[in-house]
């Protein structure tokens, strides 16, 4: 008899909790509307909170996926009544409307041909919190179906996940356009979370690179940009996908490598390049070494500036007559403080 009570007290502790839960747990859903600066558009923005929580979102909305909105809702004021219609279900929404704005409260009732005709596509049937998350960011019938069309395969929760991160239908096409098939739902979220644009892409592309994923977004993350490979492209330059990161790294740009190339270092390699850029060997330095007359492989333009060794100086010891020394013999002159009298 005492397990019996024990086990009834248990029951009605736990339904109160539950109830307690539940009650904390309950959503308040506002909205509000006003005119849109877009023809034939309003602007509805839906907000949402519980303890601990608040999310909104504002978009504008076609006009026409209202029901029982008075015209001149904004041109006089008072109570409201009215759905907003979405392929995933309605709001049904009731409020004030006074000076070109109204708000109230709302309720979301899903519409379950919503759910038939998702699994007709081949998707899961969303719950009711998917399908309300599906009318927020406007992942509609045609969107899904779009989705598949494209050959991509997802999951209900996957076609929200590819909204909720950017990813539309047309940065699908036009990635398989610009040549990248067979990508999943993760390669585009991931490439869109890195700022890949189909721009960038395209650009790879027609620079001659065909690279992986994974790659592609190392070349983002390190800077490399659609600029950056059109230069390259416009002085006849095609620097391997790893040297393309570690010149980027390194602050080297289309321009230096051009005037390596007009200096006569070409086909350098990436560290050697990178080198020298560190070592504050610009090409104007090399430039005006070769007018000078000397000729110092790359090597030694290093350390005749890590030695402080500039134009003026080389030219200084041209003019006292030192002909044919070395970058070394230089260096030493110079940190012995041994300054060649003009001419």
């Amino acid at each position: 008899m005492r397990d019996r009570n024990a086990e009834a007290a248990v029951l009605v502790v736990g339904c109160v909790l539950l109830t307690v839960l539940a009650i904390g747990q309950e959503k308040h859903l506002e909205w509000t509307l006003k005119p849109s600066g877009t023809a034939g558009k309003l602007h509805l923005s839906l907000e949402i909170s519980k303890p601990h929580y608040r999310s909104s979102h504002s978009t504008d909305v076609p006009v026409d996926r209202f029901r029982g909105l008075p015209p001149d809702v904004f041109d006089r004021g008072g109570a409201v009544k009215f759905e907003y219609v979405h392929d995933a279900g309605r709001l049904l929404c009731q409020g004030r409307s006074s000076w070109s704005k109204g708000s109230g409260t709302f309720t979301f009732v899903p519409d379950p041909q919503f759910a038939a005709k998702l699994q007709g596509l081949g998707y899961e049937a969303p719950d009711a919190e998917q399908a309300f998350q599906m009318m927020l960011t406007d992942v509609g019938l045609g969107c899904a179906r779009g989705i598949k069309d494209a050959g991509l395969r997802a999951s209900t929760q996957q076609l929200l996940d590819l909204r909720n991160h950017g990813v539309k239908l047309e940065y699908i096409h036009e990635m398989g356009q610009a040549g990248y098939r067979n990508l999943t739902v993760e390669d585009y979220i991931e490439l869109r979370d890195h700022g890949v644009t189909t721009a960038f892409a395209t650009d790879l592309k027609n620079a001659g690179y065909d690279l992986t994923k994974s790659r592609i977004v190392e070349l983002r993350d390190h800077g490399v940009s659609s600029r950056f490979l059109n230069e390259l492209q416009g002085y006849g330059l095609r620097p391997s996908a790893a040297d393309l990161v570690q010149l980027r790294d390194h602050g080297v740009t289309a321009e230096y490598l051009k005037g390596l190339k007009d200096g006569g270092f070409e086909d350098l390699a990436a560290g050697k390049i990178t080198e020298l850029k560190d070592h504050g060997v610009s090409t104007e330095f090399i430039q005006e070494v070769q007018d000078l007359g000397y000729r110092f492989t790359t090597r030694e333009m290093i350390e005749l500036r890590d030695h402080g060794v500039n134009r003026d100086y080389l030219r200084r010891v041209r003019d006292s007559g030192m002909k044919n020394l070395s970058a070394s013999q230089i260096v030493k002159l110079k940190d012995q403080l041994m300054l060649p009298a003009p001419g």
